[in-house]
C-alpha cells in the first residue's frame, strides 16, 4: 500500500497522505509518502506510515495532528522509526487557519460526495492553490470514530488504489488536466461546490470545518454514530438532526427533529437520538407545541432524573396543559413507572394554571389529591372539581381549613349537596357563619343554606351552638324555612336566643327578621312566645303605623292573624295589637313579659285598648298590674300607674 499511486507519482517531487484500516489487527495506518530522487533507481519513494490502535483513534479528538510525527528518512539507520510516537493530547495546536474560498469549495465539493454517494468511490483533483493534505485531513477529524477507522484515502495518485476486498472512499488525482475517468473508472467525480449550492446538512458540516466542534457538532456524530450503525450515509442525517436540535428553535423544527426519530430511518432505533431530541424539548418548552409536548410526556424516560428535576418548574404547566389526560391517567395505574414522573410534575405545576386547564370529566381525585394535598385547601379547586356524590369526598385529606375552602369555592350543584352530606349540615353552616363574618364577604356562601335547611333540627341545632349567629345568615334563614320550621321541645327557642343577640350586638332588628320572629311566636313551634312578642311587637308596630314595612315580610305575619273583613285590613297597627291580645289571653302568656310590650306610653295603651276589649282582658290586665306591685323602680312604677289610670277609666 505504500507505493502504489502510479507512474509519475514520485517525480511530481511532493508528499502525499495514504490512510486505511487494518482490520485484522484492530489498527489504522497512516502513511506518508515522499519521492526519493537521492536514491540511484528511478521513481523511488520513502513511506512513514504510523500504527494507531483502534482505541488510540477513538480517543484523539484531532487525528490531523498525528501528522506531526511524520519524518522523512535522512540516514541509513531506520531504529528511530521502530520506536513508538509521542503525542500530547492535551496540548492545544491553536484555531484551524482560515481558509480561503477556493479550498472552501474544495471541502464543500468532496464533503458532498463522500455522503451523498455513500456508495461510491469518490476522486476529487488537486488544485495548486488548495493545501489538500491538510484539507483531508479536517476531513478525517470529523468522522466519528467507527466511520474513521473505516475510512481509506489518498490525497495523490494517478490509478484506483481500492481493491476488490476494500475500495477506497477518497482519492484525489494529480491536476484538473488529467481524466479521472480514463483512470478511474466506476467513480463519481466531484468538482468545487460553492456557498450558494450547499445544502443544508453540509453548510453544518461546513461550519464545523471552519471551527472544529462548532455548536457541538462532532460531539453529537461521536453519540451517535457509536449507538447506530452507519457508514458515510449516515453523515447527512446526523448533520440534520444537529441542526434541528440545536440553535435557535422553532415548533417546526423541533416537529422535523421528531419525525426523525418516529419515521423509519436511521434514528428511528436511537435510544440516544430520541433522548436527545426529548432533552431538546425539555430545554426550550416554551417553544413546544402540543405535539411536542406529547412527545416529551412519551420520552420521559430517556431523561437523567437530575435533568428532569431541574426542568420540572419550566415543563410542568405546558405539560400539564398539553398532555393532562395522559398525565392524570398515569396517575391511576401505581405500578407504571409514568405514575411516579406524573405524580412529580403535577407537583411542580403552579396551582392557577392547574385549575386554568382542569379537564371537565375522568379525573383520578384521590391519585391527584396524593400527588398535590394541597389543593384541598384552595377554594378555586372546589370550583372545579366534579364531586357528584359523597362517596367523591370520602378519604379526601378533609381539614378544617379544607372544608372551609370548599363552602367557599363549590359551585355545582351535585357537589354541594354530596359536600352537605359528607360533611354535615350543621357543619356546613358554621362554615357559612365563619364565612359570613369576614370583611371581603360576598354573600356567594348563602347559597349553601338551602341544601342544609331540609332537615329543621340541622337548623335548631346549629343556632343552639353558634353563639351570635351572623345577620345574613338569620336572614337566609328567613327566606328559606317556614317560621314553626325549627322545633324547640326544650330549653330557650333558638331563633330567640340568635335574635336575642343580633339585636343587643346591632341595636335593633332587621324588619325582615322581626317579622319573622313574630310570625314565629303566632305559631306552635316556640318556647319563647312572650319574649318574642315582647321583642318584636312595637318595631313592627311603628314600621307598619309609617308604611315602613315590605308587603314581603308583612305577607310572613299575615296568615297568623285573625280573619278580618277587606275594610278594615288597612289597619295593620290594630291586627298587629289584636294578635298580641289574642296571644297573652288564649295562650295564657306570663302578665308580668305585658307589661313592656311598649315602652311607648301611646302605643301600650292602644294595646290596652285592644286586650280591654277581649273576653277576660280586663281581669288579665288587673293581674297585670298586681305582678308590678313590689317594683320600686320609676320605671316600673310609672308602667303600674299607667295601668291602674286605664284599668279606673275603664
Amino acid at each position: 500500500m505504500s507505493d502504489v499511486s502510479g507512474s509519475g507519482v514520485a517525480s511530481e517531487g511532493s508528499s502525499y497522505l495514504t490512510g486505511y484500516p487494518l482490520s485484522e489487527s484492530g489498527m489504522y495506518a497512516l502513511a506518508r509518502t515522499w519521492s526519493a530522487p537521492e536514491m540511484p533507481r528511478p521513481g523511488c519513494v520513502w513511506t512513514h506510515t504510523l500504527f494507531i490502535d483502534f482505541p488510540d483513534l477513538a480517543a484523539i479528538g484531532a487525528p490531523s495532528r498525528l501528522a506531526k510525527l511524520f519524518a522523512r528518512p535522512e540516514s541509513p539507520s531506520w531504529s528511530s522509526y521502530g520506536t513508538p510516537g509521542t503525542l500530547d493530547l492535551l496540548a492545544g495546536d491553536g484555531p484551524e487557519p482560515r481558509m480561503t474560498m477556493p479550498e472552501e469549495d474544495w471541502v464543500a465539493g468532496v464533503l458532498s460526495g463522500l455522503y451523498e454517494s455513500a456508495s461510491s468511490r469518490v476522486v476529487a483533483k488537486r488544485d495548486p492553490s488548495v493545501p489538500v493534505d491538510a484539507l483531508t485531513l479536517r476531513i478525517w477529524d470529523q468522522q466519528w470514530p467507527r466511520l474513521r477507522r473505516s475510512f481509506r484515502f489518498c490525497t495523490f495518485t494517478t490509478k484506483d488504489r481500492s481493491t476488490l476486498a476494500a475500495s477506497f472512499d477518497l482519492q484525489i488525482l494529480p491536476g484538473p488536466d488529467v481524466s479521472s475517468r480514463a483512470r478511474l473508472p466506476n467513480t463519481r467525480e466531484v468538482s468545487p461546490m460553492s456557498f450558494q449550492s450547499q445544502p443544508d446538512w453540509l453548510m453544518t458540516l461546513m461550519d464545523d470545518v471552519r471551527q472544529p466542534n462548532y455548536g457541538g457538532l462532532r460531539d453529537t456524530l461521536k453519540r451517535l454514530g457509536a449507538d447506530i450503525l452507519g457508514g458515510r450515509e449516515a453523515m447527512p442525517v446526523f448533520c440534520t438532526f444537529h441542526r434541528l436540535t440545536s440553535g435557535p428553535v422553532s415548533p417546526n423544527k423541533l416537529h422535523e427533529a421528531i419525525e426523525m426519530v418516529d419515521e423509519p430511518g436511521p434514528l428511528s432505533t436511537s435510544d440516544l437520538a430520541r433522548a436527545q431530541v426529548a432533552d431538546y424539548v425539555l430545554s426550550n418548552v416554551e417553544d413546544a407545541d402540543t405535539r411536542a409536548l406529547d412527545f416529551l410526556w412519551d420520552q420521559w424516560h430517556y431523561i437523567e432524573p437530575s435533568r428532569l428535576q431541574q426542568r420540572l418548574p419550566d415543563v410542568a404547566a405546558p405539560l400539564w396543559r398539553a398532555s393532562q389526560r395522559r398525565l392524570l391517567a398515569a396517575l391511576r395505574n401505581p405500578a407504571d413507572d409514568a405514575a411516579g414522573w406524573a405524580a412529580q410534575m403535577l407537583k411542580a405545576v403552579p396551582t392557577e394554571d392547574l385549575l386554568a386547564d382542569w379537564p371537565e370529566r375522568d379525573v383520578p381525585l384521590r391519585e391527584l389529591l396524593r400527588a398535590r394535598p394541597d389543593l384541598v385547601e384552595v377554594p378555586a379547586f372546589w370550583a372545579v372539581v366534579d364531586v357528584r356524590s359523597a362517596h367523591d369526598l370520602n378519604g379526601l385529606p378533609m381539614t378544617d381549613t379544607a372544608a372551609v375552602a370548599l363552602v367557599h369555592g363549590m359551585e355545582r350543584e351535585p357537589g354541594m349537596r354530596a359536600a352537605v352530606q359528607a360533611l354535615g349540615r350543621v357543619h356546613v353552616l358554621k362554615i357559612v357563619q365563619l364565612l359570613s363574618g369576614l370583611k371581603d364577604s360576598d354573600g356567594r356562601e348563602l347559597r349553601w343554606v338551602r341544601y342544609c335547611v331540609d332537615d329543621a333540627s340541622a337548623v335548631a341545632e346549629f343556632m343552639s351552638q353558634v353563639q351570635a349567629p351572623a345577620q345574613a345568615l338569620l336572614m337566609e334563614f328567613a327566606r328559606t324555612v317556614s317560621p314553626d320550621s325549627v322545633p324547640n321541645q326544650y330549653g330557650d327557642d333558638p331563633w330567640y336566643t340568635a335574635l336575642l343577640e343580633l339585636r343587643n350586638a346591632k341595636g335593633s332588628l332587621p324588619h325582615r327578621l322581626a317579622a319573622y320572629a313574630f310570625a314565629r311566636a303566632l305559631g306552635r313551634s316556640s318556647r319563647n312566645i312572650g319574649e318574642l312578642l315582647q321583642m318584636t311587637f312595637e318595631q313592627l308596630h311603628a314600621a307598619v303605623s309609617n308604611s315602613a314595612l315590605a308587603d314581603d315580610d308583612w305577607r310572613l305575619i299575615e296568615p297568623r292573624l285573625s280573619w278580618v273583613s277587606d275594610d278594615k285590613r288597612w289597619n295593620r297597627a290594630g291586627r298587629l295589637r289584636n294578635a298580641v291580645a289574642s296571644a297573652y289571653l288564649d295562650r295564657h302568656l306570663w302578665p308580668r313579659g305585658f307589661a313592656w310590650m311598649a315602652s311607648d306610653n301611646s302605643v301600650f295603651v292602644a294595646l290596652m285598648e285592644e286586650t280591654a276589649e277581649r273576653w277576660g282582658g280586663k281581669r288579665f290586665l288587673k293581674t297585670v298590674e298586681e305582678s308590678l306591685e313590689q317594683e320600686t323602680d320609676a320605671l316600673w312604677r310609672a308602667r303600674r300607674e299607667l295601668i291602674h289610670w286605664f284599668l279606673k277609666r275603664k
